[in-house]
């Protein structure tokens, strides 16, 4: 598996970091999670032809998290795309599908065929030989999801926006990659939403992945870089690294 960072920042505008989407590219099937304003951008940087994109998972739907799906669909579209694209996401996409594709941009419908897959709090999906299961993230009152790719022994987890998580600490037990948010520095932070340095090296504590790669990030965080990753080091083995836009991991 290739991992591509396409989005490290957060919903507050920064002109280094765009907001949440990855790519995780298995063979022929590349999968996109979160579609932030500027990852459509983002991505046709990376992919030769965006209608590869036929698997989109959705974390849950702030709009730093979804914005430019409306943007892809019209690339995809304009494209001459005639295959199907299937997102997935928390149930409560049904309402959000309704607002932005019934009142705000009907004109998108019926341009190709969408099939949405509402994913309860453990559901599994398979593409081709890959497994994309789920949990339930903690973002407040938000009903989110956190992902795990696992592909022919290797492992990916992304924790999308989440305070610290103990299902989620489990859920990336022993994973290759770990994308874990950090949102906020200690002290800084609105508990129950995001997580901070001290409670990311907990949670790498206990899962002990391989690599972690730090994404969601504010200006304050990466304005303390060094003392960051530091901390969510630890005494772990866990290599671990700040996320940057197109940063290319290999799993």
């Amino acid at each position: 598996m290739k991992v591509t960072l396409l989005g490290t920042g957060t919903s507050y505008p920064d002109p280094e970091r765009v907001q949440s989407g990855i790519l995780v590219e298995i063979e022929d099937k590349p999968i996109l999670l979160d579609v932030g304003s500027g990852i459509l951008h983002r991505l046709l940087q990376v992919v030769d032809d965006v209608t590869k994109i036929q698997h989109v998972f959705l974390s849950h739907f702030h709009i730093d998290h979804c914005s430019d799906f409306v943007t892809l669909c019209q690339t995809l579209w304009l494209s001459g795309l005639r295959d199907q694209v299937n997102i997935y996401g928390p149930p409560v996409m049904d309402q959000w599908w309704e607002g932005v594709f019934d009142t705000a941009f009907p004109y998108l419908k019926g341009r190709f065929p969408i099939v949405r897959h509402k994913l309860s709090k453990h559901d599994q999906v398979k593409i081709n030989e890959a497994s994309v299961r789920c949990v339930p993230s903690c973002h407040g009152d938000m009903d989110s999801r956190a992902y795990r790719i696992d592909w022919k022994g290797k492992s990916v987890v992304y924790s999308s926006d989440t305070a610290p998580c103990d299902e989620i600490a489990d859920f990336a037990k022993g994973v290759d990659l770990l994308i874990h948010e950090c949102n906020w520095l200690d002290g800084e932070h609105e508990k129950r939403v995001h997580t901070s340095p001290t409670e990311l090296a907990a949670i790498v504590a206990h899962a002990e992945p391989l690599k972690v790669a730090l994404v969601h990030l504010s200006p304050s965080v990466v304005g303390v870089a060094e003392s960051v990753l530091s901390i969510v080091k630890g005494t772990s083995d866990t290599e671990v690294m700040l996320g940057h836009d197109l940063m290319e991991i290999d799993v």
